[in-house]
């Protein structure tokens, strides 16, 4: 807070509405009149603009009828306060100038009803700031008259209807006088302070001013010696996270600022919080919070639904996942709700092996991995079967995967399965019946962030035909499955959600998961009593306190939400919170903040289906260094070598990349390697095979920071490779060689199959400058890659990555 001194009092100049009561107080002893702004001052809308609220508008039935969409009622404004700067050197106009000039010929009655409604809708987008009100009550008890100033298209009456619906009784009668600047022709910035100077006999150092425009609002009063203070909105973290959130909203959803307004419920509720930039703070409160608090808002509604249909629900909270809705949902009602259960997806496999189609289905999902060990823990088979199994497997070579396969399809083995899955599956009921009393008859909701609902898929047709238990879903995200409207929902689900925008979600909400964890370790089965058994795999206990303190925050918002609702008297529909839970997350897991990813860089991911994987979540040196390598095509998908969160390692290269990704994801847009960019850099190379010997010239593709990727066929790598590099450099810097197996170049398993090739280079003419910088001597400076002899049973490639500093002339 910026602040101006005169003699010996300290007058401040800029103030957050969480220190508004302090900065009046120290200018309160020396005023008479206080003069408030009113939109975004003391109304505030749920609109993330003022523009936004004309989507809504286009609804009503008079602007229907007219085709009067938001963009035409934009244009009329503009068009009007041109026409009036024309005919009475002002550029104010009210709302039937504006009307007319989108519609010249439109009758009185036409514009009465065009100006109800548009006033209606202000109505049921505006609020009074609690902050502001606090105020006002504050100046009115000392004695101090209150006006507003505003800079409106509204005349008095319609203002004042405004401020009379959404103000307190107290607080509209401690207003003695409104001036509109459409009905004096006068902006503040242009002779609206001089009229209520005019109608005041009070000196101007009496009079204090408070709005949130710096030029309305803080210069133009002190050009008449007007005392004022800048009410300053969002801290810099907030207004980032808040313009990033609109533009991934109306990437995932088209009909925002189409057919309806982006939503913004939470602006006043950061405005005044404190501590707003601290890191866990900005994630919990203003990114995860909203998301949590929506998700948990949906919940509540579907409990009260099914009560009213008599079918009393036992709530189910699928741990880990399900912790922190469950406490979200606690602070929204400040009451127990629900039961945790240890159905992890582990759990729920592990206890549906009830005949053999059971395991050829799960078989038809992972026996493609090859991972043999893992598959035989999720079928309960011993370590000394399952060795058998994966020795008889790996004896098949090639066809391990189909050997496999074979083993577990035995009658004996398939047996055992069976048998096993049925003994954990007593002893999952009886872990049920100790935390959640279910029992024969019972409507079960299962609560998780989604997405398939295996889960549900898998335990609601055996707690069907076991104990007669109807089992529905709730999660954040329910993706289209066959048949899932009969038995889930989502806050975001196919009923509304482009499936492609849920699915963009999904890829990367890994992030979301952990956050959401409980502390404690995965569960892998239940003793005879039915008490959990925990693996031993779990991420670092310092990874687990950054993830409290993230948590606390996302409950104090749910908590301090609701009670901003209250005093805002609003009603935000579960279909304005789903809006903004979109776009939050999207914003969240495409397009994080530099203090969200400083927050996030050493976080690691438990997989949490019985293995012991952990996954780095994100890192952003190897993300640019595989930017330099393979551009986008860097970002693998397996269990080796990926990440995460990927998304955040392109945040860190450039907004750019960011929405390539996200275009990709949410179109399922084919974008090739070549499609990236059109740079090419021509490199002369000589190739030598044998006794024959090649020149020619290849083509480098163009990477990300000015690099290039250079890549030659070798074969089974019998030859010898010369770059001619000194040709068209004088500078230029190596990133890196490698050797690359054919069939795994620009795939998934691309990095674990790839060789460091440094060691088989020679160069000549060339001067190593250190950190990769060569200086090339002359025309014929060159790398030459001089491989020893290699039995490759496949073809290869060599890539060298390069980035040109000074090209010859």
């Amino acid at each position: 807070m910026t602040t101006l001194r005169t003699h010996a009092i300290a007058e401040p100049t800029a103030v957050y509405t969480a220190d508004l009561l302090s900065a009046f107080s120290v200018h309160a002893p020396h005023i008479k009149i206080l003069s408030l702004d009113c939109f975004d001052t003391l109304l505030w809308r749920t609109t993330a603009t003022p523009v936004d609220v004309f989507y809504n508008l286009a609804h009503r039935p008079t602007f229907n009828a007219l085709g009067y969409t938001a963009s035409l009622r934009a244009n009329s404004e503009i068009e009007a306060r041109k026409l009036n700067m024309i005919r009475n050197e002002s550029d104010e106009a009210i709302l039937p100038e504006i009307y007319r000039a989108a519609f010249p010929d439109i009758n009185e009655e036409v514009i009465n009803a065009l100006c109800a409604e548009e006033l209606a809708e202000e109505m049921e987008s505006c609020y009074a700031y609690p902050p502001v009100v606090e105020l006002i009550r504050e100046a009115h008890a000392q004695g101090i008259k209150i006006i507003i100033t505003s800079d409106t298209y509204l005349r008095e009456p319609e203002l004042r209807q405004l401020l009379t619906a959404c103000l307190p009784r107290d607080v509209m009668q401690a207003i003695s006088k409104i001036y509109c600047s459409s009905e004096f022709g006068k902006a503040k910035g242009s002779g609206l302070f001089d009229v209520i100077l005019q109608h005041h006999s009070v000196p101007a150092k009496n009079i204090l001013h408070i709005g949130d425009n710096i030029n309305a609002d803080y210069h133009a009063p002190r050009t008449y010696q007007i005392k004022s203070l800048h009410l300053l909105h969002q801290h810099d973290t907030i207004s980032e996270i808040l313009r990033m959130q609109a533009l991934t909203g109306n990437f995932l959803d088209p009909n925002l600022r189409w057919n309806r307004s982006m939503c913004s419920p939470f602006r006043g509720l950061y405005a005044q919080t404190k501590d707003i930039q601290k890191p866990e703070t900005a994630i919990g409160f203003a990114a995860v919070g909203p998301v949590l608090y929506a998700f948990a808002k949906m919940i509540l509604s579907e409990i009260e639904k099914l009560t009213a249909q008599g079918k009393k629900p036992k709530v189910l909270f699928l741990m880990r996942d399900g912790h922190l809705p469950a406490l979200i949902c606690e602070a929204i009602t400040n009451t127990v709700v629900g039961s945790r259960v240890r159905i992890s997806r582990f759990v729920a496999l592990a206890a549906s092996f009830r005949t053999t189609h059971d395991i050829d289905k799960y078989l038809s999902d992972v026996a493609g991995t090859l991972r043999f060990r893992d598959i035989c823990k999720q079928f309960l088979l011993s370590e000394k079967i399952a060795n058998t199994i994966i020795a008889k497997a790996e004896s098949a070579g090639n066809h391990s995967g189909i050997e496999f396969i074979k083993q577990i399809q035995t009658a004996s083995v398939q047996q055992k399965i069976i048998s096993a899955s049925n003994a954990f599956r007593t002893r999952l009921i009886r872990h049920l019946e100790q935390e959640a009393q279910i029992q024969p008859g019972d409507t079960v909701l299962f609560v998780d962030l989604g997405y398939t609902g295996t889960a549900e898929i898998r335990l609601a047709p055996v707690l069907r035909d076991e104990m007669q238990i109807e089992v529905r879903g709730l999660y954040l995200i329910a993706l289209r499955t066959p048949g899932w409207e009969k038995s889930r929902k989502g806050l975001l689900d196919p009923s509304w959600c482009d499936d492609r925008a849920m699915l963009m979600l999904v890829s990367y909400i890994a992030l979301i998961e952990q956050i959401c964890t409980s502390s404690d370790a995965s569960v892998v089965d239940f003793d005879n009593t039915g008490n959990p058994i925990f693996s031993t795999a779990s991420v670092s206990k310092a990874q687990h306190k950054q993830m409290d303190l993230l948590q606390n925050e996302c409950i104090r918002f749910a908590k301090e939400a609701e009670q901003f609702a209250k005093d805002t008297r609003a009603h935000w529909p579960l279909t304005l919170l789903r809006d903004y839970a979109l776009s939050s997350l999207s914003r969240l897991l495409y397009i994080p903040t530099e203090l969200e990813m400083q927050f996030f860089q050493s976080f690691e991911f438990d997989l949490n289906l019985g293995t012991q994987d952990i996954l780095q979540v994100f890192d952003r040196n190897a993300g640019l260094q595989g930017l330099k390598r393979r551009g986008l095509f860097f970002m693998e998908k397996n269990m080796k070598s990926m990440r995460t969160n990927y998304p955040a390692e392109l945040r860190t290269a450039g907004l750019e990349l960011s929405l390539i990704l996200m275009a990709q994801h949410r179109y399922a847009t084919e974008i090739r390697k070549q499609d990236l960019s059109l740079l090419r850099e021509p490199v002369p190379v000589i190739i030598i095979r044998g006794s024959e010997s090649l020149q020619t010239e290849l083509l480098a593709e163009a990477t990300h920071a000015g690099y290039y990727s250079l890549t030659i066929p070798l074969g089974l790598g019998q030859v010898q490779i010369g770059i001619q590099f000194g040709k068209p450099y004088h500078y230029l810097q190596i990133e890196s060689a490698d050797l690359i197996p054919t069939k795994a170049l620009l795939t998934q398993f691309e990095a674990e199959n790839t060789e460091d090739a440094s060691a088989y280079l020679l160069s000549d003419q060339l001067v190593d400058k250190g950190q990769g910088l060569y200086e090339a001597l002359s025309e014929t400076g060159l790398v030459m890659l001089s491989l020893p002899h290699k039995d490759w049973q496949m073809n290869h490639v060599f890539r060298v990555v390069f980035r040109p500093i000074v090209k010859r002339e």
